[in-house]
């Protein structure tokens, strides 16, 4: 297996307004970060420069990174108009003196218009010299949120100045998949970074379409765990040349206008991996019969989202390629459309792979008693062995009465009840001890029900997402391993960007295995015999 040699495009240096204890902020912090992960360099920007001060921050990232080769500055743009970084022409000439890589324009903090006027005689100087622009709308103040790229704009720039290298970076792209699609089409100069990209099968959707090389990787250091986006990248159904171009080698091909940014990435080396899984997972081994299993998967083939839908075949390649035996599973189309079609389609599935899937009817509880308890009672003769409830998505109460019809349901079959929202502590404890045959799933990982877990044996915390900075770790000593489940979310997500936080965790291999698949081992045969 070729060697990859990674290089993240943005990982931000410093304290960031939000940054909560024990996050890297440090050079040496961030570099121990990246050793764990296996990423060999880093494209970076000053925390100051970021978010108040750009002429300060960007003097300061250089002093920070001088005795890091593997640490290459980034710099922080504004409009010219308030005078407080040098002309355009000079700004350029000096990033190139200093061996600054790329300029980031944080717009949505800073107020940075970008519009003909505001911003144009700036852009000119940057594609004059083909430096890489980034483009965030990233605010401090809503730091996290997702779907806020101005597409518009990014794709105006991208059309006006046809030869500057634009890059897309936010949060998330949650909803846009569709709009980043028609940019990539729009825009041949726009490329997206992956950091943002945690629907399944972006990474490979874009690649098939617009190809590789429109695509960069980072990780999202520090405020993220790299592990996420390096293991997703890792196990995307691409070939070894593509995984190579996204993890690094398109990054290195921008900053190559710059002959004073100089790669070290042959010189790197990293230190022995704490244990057998989390070797694995950073030399990219085959992970297939391992044996894991997974509380939480959709089979569909849509929702209001575009996703890159793979028949039931192809999620048990995914699964295979991540070495997830077992998945517990619902329909997509049912969370925000009508659920009947997709209960069918999950029964199918179940059907054709009773060893690779134990099914959940999805339910809508708007739609009435009468039709929840028809519609559990269809799922169940068809052999579905769980219930699925979303009713936070679809705008019932979250402690409304008919929570207790669905969850008596399960009670009274000893089934297992997966919710997205089970509200507050005191309503999932009141459901557990008044329900006590059925066996309580949280739809994503919460850490409000620590004290319920102590009181109650039927409640399990799922990990998805567990993509902070050391949440794995957080968990575990929250709740002890063996109260927490793996889920990957698979098709709304990938598998492996929900696995990697758990694989490169500090946290004992059989603490890891436990969650990654020991604990629903012991819970199938009670509550799910096949």
């Amino acid at each position: 297996m070729a060697e990859i040699r990674y290089f993240d495009a943005l990982c931000v240096l410093g304290r960031t307004v939000r940054m909560t204890e024990g996050r890297p902020e440090t050079p040496e912090a961030i570099l121990e970060a990246m050793d764990h992960c296996g990423i060999h360099e880093a494209l970076v920007v000053d925390s100051l420069a970021m978010e108040a001060n750009p002429a300060a921050g960007n003097e300061r990232v250089l002093a920070r990174t001088r005795e890091h080769p593997r640490l290459h500055p980034a710099w922080c743009g504004l409009m010219t108009h308030s005078r407080e970084l040098p002309p355009p022409n000079e700004l350029v000439e000096r990033m190139r003196a200093e061996g600054v890589g790329a300029l980031f324009l944080f717009h949505g903090l800073m107020d940075i218009r970008l519009e003909a006027w505001a911003i144009d005689d700036l852009l000119a100087e940057l594609e004059a010299a083909r430096v890489p622009l980034f483009i965030s709308p990233d605010r401090s103040r809503e730091r996290g949120r997702g779907d806020i790229m101005a597409w518009d704009a990014v794709v105006r720039i991208c059309r006006d100045f046809p030869d500057l290298p634009v890059i897309a970076t936010e949060p998330r792209n949650m909803t846009h998949q569709r709009t980043a699609y028609a940019a990539l089409d729009a825009a041949p100069n726009l490329r997206l970074d992956i950091s943002p990209l945690w629907r399944a099968g972006m990474i490979e959707f874009i690649c098939e379409h617009w190809g590789a090389e429109r695509l960069v990787f980072s990780a999202g250091l520090p405020a993220r765990d790299p592990a996420a986006a390096k293991m997703h990248l890792d196990r995307a159904d691409i070939s070894e040349a593509e995984l190579a171009r996204i993890a690094g080698d398109n990054l290195r091909e921008l900053l190559s206008w710059n002959q004073n940014v100089t790669s070290v990435a042959d010189e790197v080396s990293f230190p022995a991996p704490v244990d057998e899984l989390h070797r694995r997972a950073r030399e990219r081994e085959d992970l297939s019969g391992e044996g894991f299993l997974d509380c939480h998967g959709h089979l569909g083939r849509a929702t209001p989202n575009h996703v890159n839908h793979l028949p039931v075949e192809g999620m048990l390649r995914e699964m295979d390629r991540c070495g997830v035996e077992h998945c517990l599973v619902f329909g997509l189309e049912g969370v925000l459309g009508e659920e009947t079609w997709c209960n069918d389609y999950v029964a199918d599935a179940v059907r054709r792979f009773p060893d690779r899937f134990t099914g959940f009817t999805l339910v809508n509880l708007n739609h009435g008693e009468a039709a929840l308890r028809a519609e559990m009672e269809r799922g169940f003769g068809m052999g579905l062995r769980g219930v699925k409830i979303i009713n936070s998505y679809q705008g019932y109460p979250t402690e409304g009465p008919l929570v207790d019809v669905a969850v008596e349901f399960c009670h009274e079959r000893g089934l297992f009840v997966l919710n997205h929202d089970w509200g507050s502590a005191r309503q999932i404890e009141r459901l557990c001890t008044r329900y006590p045959d059925a066996c309580f799933i949280t739809g994503h990982a919460t850490p409000g029900y620590a004290d319920v877990t102590r009181r109650v044996q039927n409640l399990f915390i799922s990990t998805c997402p567990f993509h902070t900075w050391r949440q794995t770790e957080q968990f575990v000593a929250l709740y002890g391993a063996d109260r927490l489940l793996f889920a990957s979310d698979m098709t709304d997500l990938p598998i492996a960007w929900g696995m990697g936080p758990i694989m490169y965790a500090r946290i004992p291999e059989a603490d890891k295995r436990r969650i990654l698949g020991g604990n629903l081992g012991g819970l199938l045969p009670r509550y799910a015999p096949r």
